[in-house]
This record gives C-alpha cells, sequence and structure tokens, in this order.
C-alpha cells in the first residue's frame, strides 16, 4: 500500500514535469512551424511572382513582335508604290492604327526627302523634314543595317513613353526593283503597351520596371518603373524582340504583401491549442489531486483517514532507527450527543475535537480520523512516557470544552497508547495494541458535563 501511494506520488509529480515540458515543446514546434509556413508563404509568392513575371515577358513579347511587325508591313505599301497616293496612304495607316492601338505615329522618309506623318502630331524635338544631308547618313546605316532599328524609350511631350522603330523601304517596283527607297519610322506607345499586357496576364498585385540589359550601371539604363523596383525586386527576366534585349523587373506590390495574421496564422492557431492542452491536463491533474486528497482525507475533518495514516506509518517503520508514539482516541459519549442534538451539532463536535487534537501536536504529527469518534495521533521521536502522553492530551481535551449557543460540553475521551518499536513491529501490530488499551482506558470513570443544565454524562 505505501509503496503504490509513494508510486502515485511520484508519477504526479512527474506528470506536472510533462506538462511543464510539453509547453516547452509546444512553444518550440509551434515556432518551428511558424517558420516553415512564413517559408512556404514566401516561396509561394515567389513563384507566383516568377509566373507572372514570365507570363508579362511572354505577352510583352509577342505584343512588341506583332505590333511592330504589323507597322512595319506599311513599308510594302511603300515598297510597291514608288510614287504613292498621299490619300491612300492615309486610309492603310489609319486602319493600322485603328487595329494597333499602341501605335501613336507613322511616318515615312523618302530618300528624296520627302516626308509622310500621320498622324499629324508632332511626338519629338524633330523637324517633320528632314535636311538631305542628314537623311543621306541615316540612309546609308539602314541600308547596312537592313533591318529594323529599335531606337531607345523615351517620355513624349504627351507625357507617354515612346519606342521608336525604324526600318528601311527597298522598292519592290519593275523599274526599281532592290533599289534604296526610304525610310519607314514607327512611334509605340510603350506606355499602353505595357499597361495592357500586365492588365492581361493579372499582374496588377506586382510592380514591374524595365532597364537596358547591355548599359549598365543598370538604375541609369532604368526607363520604365522605379528605382525600389529594381534594386528590391524579387525576380527578373530578359526581354527579346527584334534583336534588343531588356531586363524586366518584378516586386510584390505593398498591398500584396503577406498580411500580418497569415504571417502569424500559425501562431493564431498553435498557442490557443497548446493552451487548451496544456489547460485540460492541468485539470486532469488537478481533479486526480482532489480525488486521491478525498481518498487519503476524512470527509467531514479533512483530516487523514485510516488509509493514509496506514500509508505514514510505513514510512516511518522504513526509516532507520525510527521511533513513534500511536494514540488511539475514543470520544466517551458521543453517540448520546449526536442523538440528543442532531448530526450538525455531532459534525460540530468532531470539527471541533480535530481542530482540538491538532493543536496538541507539533508539525511532523500525525493526527487521523479513523472512525466516527475515533482519532489516532502519531507522534515520532516521542520521549515521554504513555501516561505523560495521555494525560498531555486528556488536558487539551478538557481545556478546550465545546460551546453549542449557551451549552458547554466537556470533552472526555479513552486514550489507548502503543510505541514502536518496543511494542510492536508492524502497523496493524501497533493499531490492535492501542486499540485494545482504550478499551482498557474505557473502565475508567470518564464524564462529559453539560453545564448549561447540570447535566453528566459517564461512559457507562
Amino acid at each position: 500500500m505505501p509503496e503504490k501511494s509513494s508510486f502515485k506520488r511520484g508519477m504526479l509529480k512527474r506528470a506536472q514535469v510533462l506538462i511543464v515540458l510539453l509547453v516547452l515543446g509546444g512553444v518550440v514546434l509551434v515556432e518551428f512551424i511558424q517558420a516553415l509556413a512564413l517559408e512556404r508563404q514566401q516561396q509561394q509568392q515567389y513563384q507566383q511572382t516568377v509566373n507572372r513575371l514570365t507570363a508579362v515577358r511572354s505577352k510583352l513579347e509577342q505584343s512588341l513582335s506583332r505590333t511592330i511587325q504589323a507597322g512595319l508591313s506599311l513599308g510594302t505599301y511603300f515598297s510597291v508604290n514608288p510614287n504613292p497616293d498621299v490619300r491612300e496612304a492615309r486610309l492603310v495607316s489609319a486602319e493600322t492604327l485603328r487595329r494597333f492601338s499602341e501605335i501613336e505615329q507613322i511616318r515615312v522618309n523618302s530618300r528624296d526627302g520627302d516626308a509622310f506623318i500621320y498622324p499629324l502630331l508632332t511626338m519629338t524635338a524633330d523637324t517633320p523634314f528632314e535636311q538631305s544631308d542628314n537623311w543621306a547618313r541615316r540612309a546609308d546605316i539602314a541600308i547596312g543595317l537592313n533591318r529594323a532599328r529599335i531606337g531607345t524609350p523615351s517620355y513624349q511631350p504627351d507625357g507617354f513613353l515612346g519606342l521608336s522603330v525604324r526600318a528601311p523601304i527597298y522598292s519592290s517596283f519593275y523599274l526599281y526593283r532592290g533599289h534604296y527607297w526610304g525610310e519607314l519610322r514607327l512611334m509605340l506607345n510603350l506606355s499602353r503597351l505595357l499597361h495592357n499586357t500586365i492588365s492581361e496576364v493579372g499582374g496588377q498585385q506586382l510592380a514591374f520596371a524595365l532597364t537596358h540589359s547591355d548599359t549598365p550601371p543598370v538604375l541609369d539604363s532604368r526607363f520604365y518603373g522605379n528605382e525600389g523596383t529594381v534594386t528590391g525586386h524579387e525576380a527578373s527576366i530578359e526581354v527579346q524582340f527584334h534583336g534588343t534585349q531588356w531586363s524586366l523587373y518584378a516586386k510584390r506590390a505593398e498591398t500584396a504583401t503577406i498580411s500580418l495574421w497569415q504571417q502569424q496564422l500559425a501562431r493564431l492557431v498553435g498557442y490557443p491549442l497548446l493552451l487548451l492542452v496544456a489547460g485540460l491536463l492541468w485539470l486532469l491533474i488537478r481533479s486526480y489531486r482532489q480525488v486521491r486528497s478525498t481518498a487519503l482525507t476524512d470527509v467531514l475533518t479533512g483530516l487523514p483517514n485510516r488509509r493514509l495514516l496506514v500509508d505514514r506509518m510505513q514510512q516511518l517503520i522504513k526509516a532507520r532507527n525510527a521511533q513513534f508514539a500511536l494514540l488511539f482516541i475514543d470520544l466517551n459519549k458521543f453517540k448520546s450527543i449526536n442523538d440528543t442534538y442532531g448530526h450538525q451539532v455531532g459534525d460540530a463536535f468532531l470539527l471541533h475535537v480535530a481542530k482540538t487534537l491538532k493543536q496538541v501536536c507539533r508539525e511532523g504529527d500525525t493526527v487521523a480520523r479513523v472512525g466516527g469518534d475515533e482519532f489516532v495521533i502519531v507522534m515520532p521521536a516521542a520521549a515521554e512516557t504513555a501516561d505523560v502522553l495521555e494525560r498531555k492530551v486528556q488536558q487539551q481535551l478538557l481545556a478546550n470544552p465545546f460551546h453549542h449557543h449557551e451549552q458547554q460540553f466537556y470533552i472526555v475521551a479513552s486514550i489507548g497508547i502503543a510505541h514502536y518499536p518496543n511494542d510492536g513491529a508492524s502497523v496493524d501490530e501497533l493499531l490492535n495494541l492501542a486499540d485494545k488499551a482504550m478499551y482498557d482506558d474505557k473502565h475508567k470513570a470518564s464524564v462529559v458535563k453539560h453545564r448549561g443544565e447540570g447535566m453528566e454524562y459517564d461512559n457507562h
């Protein structure tokens, strides 16, 4: 029995330590999951950024190539019409601009110095009619390249980001086949093209920037977007079209960043669950302690019961060179008081007796209630003789009578004493010996006086 009780106490302490370790381990686990979740969210957002960036690059290259190719196809009209009709040229140009809204202006310069512009809007500070010597130099370059030349994007007076495209025109007319006829110049609205491209692929949550890949330093070559997007970009990719190469940078916009509750999701879920589990375990241990305390204590007086008394006596017996005195106390005529005045008064009387017995005991002594009106006191290392101990307890009881309204009851008890190891070597032997000594004491005169009415109770 004592081994089992000690084992249970040890299990209870280990359970409490386990809860502390569980909480600490739970905190570490929640933080680990939080770090993994945040890293995963960042990886997902990075992958989404890369996917959107790739889609924008693909759409941008496609749109630029398609728009430039459509605009340059006008060169075919002038190639087969060395002496074009201005009205027809305007109609063809108007239809091209209607289908491709990213083209802001079409300009054709002939070798002879004639200029055709549609619409008649000044997109740059250049003069609408170029001098022959300047035109000759450009013509020589165009002839040498024999392909379209992409200019440097720049902001136009109208406020949009423009991209100039030049291509040579060779005559296909049978009389002048293969001869250089002139140059076709397109002005693209790069701002509109980029806006349409980003909107079509759903990239509004990203901030973009463009730079010339072959023009370091990078910030100086930026022509679209802000510096923060270039310096703090999350992903970048190359854009290539018609022999031109740009660098496209992407960064999540402020409104697209991970929200606070998403960043702290693991903590917001993990810590309440951890507290819930720890609270349930604590309540479970508390309930177990209450049940265990109820099983080891007297319900009325709160004193140790017979089970706990035996356990403590076993522990004292196991101790080396242990000595203790066992006092078995029985209250005389308690049944008469209980029957006469009711159980409520009887319970109050027992509580008073328990309190009185605790006053006579030392800190290390044990006072237990083992029956209805039976109490046991265990006094370790008690040096007094049996008569001295009995007289000390009797005096304490008589000096503290029980009062009920105007009535007063003196506490008279029969006491049996046994000493370990002189009188017995086991718990049962000591209890039996003290119980027998108590019954022997029953033959001595013991009176409980009821002074309020002059009544007295003897032990017969």
